[in-house]
């Protein structure tokens, strides 16, 4: 197992999770059994591909590790389920655990980490610069981001594209300075159209393609309702002069 260290967030107190020893026991268990970069983990003869926060899991297995009955497990990974804290895939092999938001409480928070956080190209975005202006001290941050999170009901996706977007990283990782960024500029969409955009970050695999955060937001802008248009023949928006006019091409828009 990887050696190394976990946060824990201080909110905790305030939720009354610690009160709640077995629940507290369990939780922490699962942050540190959480993968903190993507592997491959060989589960009997089958290769299983875990992403950051994820983690393989038996109930016997956590029972013996934890002290905690099968039962006990079961009741609290429920608990957590519901309220969106991780969630559970299971096979008739083995199950996956996914800790939600793992990248919002357990990424580096570093005043300067641009040799951790930069792209191989020129290219980057320059949300990073912005944010460092306004001097957001790392708590700040940490506790900004969870209320900016609300705003989608769907965290899991949330979480997915965050993983996407940090797979394009060459360290595997996003600082929250630029989470931060990245929510901030999603707010000047509707949700339903971030949603919809990043469904088709996702779909179409572009994270694997090396393209990030930029290359989502141009999608998101473009989503119908913003910048793509029903016509009389369909939906048609303008050229970006991008690779985005070949893309909504393949998907049936009229770029004009």
């Amino acid at each position: 197992m990887n050696r190394g260290y976990i946060r824990l967030w201080r909110k905790s107190l305030d939720a009354g999770w610690i009160r709640n020893h077995k629940l507290w026991a369990f939780w922490t268990y699962c942050l540190l059994k959480a993968s903190y970069k993507e592997y491959d983990a060989i589960v009997g003869l089958q290769r299983v591909h875990l992403l950051p926060g994820q983690f393989i899991f038996g109930r016997r297995k956590a029972a013996e590790e934890t002290g905690l009955s099968e039962r006990e497990i079961r009741t609290i990974v429920e608990l957590l389920k519901k309220s969106g804290n991780l969630t559970i895939k299971t096979t008739n092999k083995f199950s996956i655990i996914t800790i939600i938001n793992w990248p919002t409480y357990q990424a580096d928070v570093e005043g300067n980490d641009q040799l951790n956080d930069q792209q191989p190209t020129s290219k980057r975005p320059h949300t990073r610069i912005k944010e460092l202006k306004n001097k957001e001290t790392p708590g700040e941050i940490l506790s900004e981001i969870p209320d900016r999170l609300k705003r989608y009901q769907d965290q899991g996706a949330i979480n997915q594209a965050f993983l996407a977007i940090q797979s394009t990283r060459t360290t595997n990782r996003i600082a929250d300075t630029v989470k931060l960024s990245i929510l901030k500029t999603w707010e000047r969409y509707p949700v339903a159209q971030v949603m919809a955009g990043i469904k088709t970050y996702i779909e179409k695999g572009y994270a694997g393609q090396g393209k990030g955060e930029k290359y989502l937001l141009g999608i998101i802008r473009n989503q119908n309702g913003n910048g793509a248009a029903e016509g009389p023949q369909g939906p048609t928006m303008k050229a970006t002069g991008s690779l985005l006019d070949k893309f909504y091409s393949e998907q049936g828009v009229t770029v004009l």
